[in-house]
């Protein structure tokens, strides 16, 4: 096992990898079945959104329509 973390140490290559083995279903059965791996997965989607630029912030009603009242 230490000998492929030293070989791969690439993020790419083990993610292309680690896919690859996961289409396998004795495999995927596995991961799922280990805590670690399975909560790694599960926070994935969430480290993905946290580095997402923020949305921008539209305004319900486009500059140019909006009305100015005065009293």
């Amino acid at each position: 096992m230490d000998a492929i973390h030293d070989r791969v140490a690439d993020a790419a290559v083990v993610a292309v990898v680690t896919t690859a083995h996961l289409r396998r279903p004795a495999v995927a059965s596995k991961a799922a079945t280990d805590d670690t791996s399975r909560h790694a997965v599960d926070e994935a989607p969430l480290d993905r959104f946290s580095r997402r630029p923020p949305f921008p912030q539209k305004s319900a009603t486009p500059q140019s329509q909006r009305m100015e009242h005065s009293a």
